[in-house]
C-alpha cells in the first residue's frame, strides 16, 4: 500500500506528492518515527522548534490514518521503549479487516456474474425453444 507523509510546521502543511510503498500503517508509522528523529538534531542545529512539526501519514485515497508529532521522538528519548501507540493498532485491525471484506465482496461479486451470465444463457435458450414452437409447421 503507498503512504505518503505530509510535514504539517504549525499551521502550515507541505503535502507529500510521492508517497512510499510499505506493507502495512506499523512500517509507515516506523519510517515517519525514523524520519522525524532524523530530523531533529537538524532542526535544533537551525534553531528552529522541532515541536511544532508533525507528520500526517495518509493513504492513497487522502484519508490521513496517523499524526505523528515530533513530539514522539522526545518522548522515545525520554522513555527509550515507547510501544506503537493505540491509535495505529487499531487503524492496522481496521485495514486488515477491510481487506478481508473486500475480498469476500468480490467472490460475492464474481459470483453473483457467474449467475447472471447462467440466467442469460437461459433465457436465450428459452428464446430459441419458444421461437421454434411459435412458428408454423409445414406437414
Amino acid at each position: 500500500m503507498r503512504y505518503y507523509f505530509h510535514l504539517r510546521v504549525g499551521q502550515e502543511l507541505s503535502p507529500d506528492d510521492l508517497g512510499m510503498e510499505l506493507p502495512d500503517l506499523d512500517s509507515a508509522y516506523l519510517e515517519a518515527f525514523q524520519a522525524a528523529q532524523d530530523m531533529w538534531a537538524e532542526l535544533l542545529a537551525q534553531r528552529s522548534d522541532p515541536l511544532i512539526r508533525s507528520f500526517e501519514i495518509a493513504d492513497s485515497a487522502g484519508r490521513v490514518l496517523l499524526i505523528l508529532p515530533f513530539g514522539e521522538v522526545l518522548d522515545r528519548a525520554r522513555k527509550r521503549a515507547v510501544p506503537l501507540p493505540e491509535q495505529v493498532r487499531s487503524a492496522q485491525a481496521l485495514l486488515e479487516k477491510t481487506r478481508e471484506l473486500t475480498d469476500a465482496l468480490r467472490e460475492k461479486i464474481n459470483g453473483s456474474k457467474e449467475i447472471i451470465e447462467s440466467a442469460r444463457e437461459t433465457m436465450r435458450e428459452s428464446r430459441t425453444v419458444l421461437q421454434r414452437l411459435s412458428s408454423p409447421r409445414e406437414w
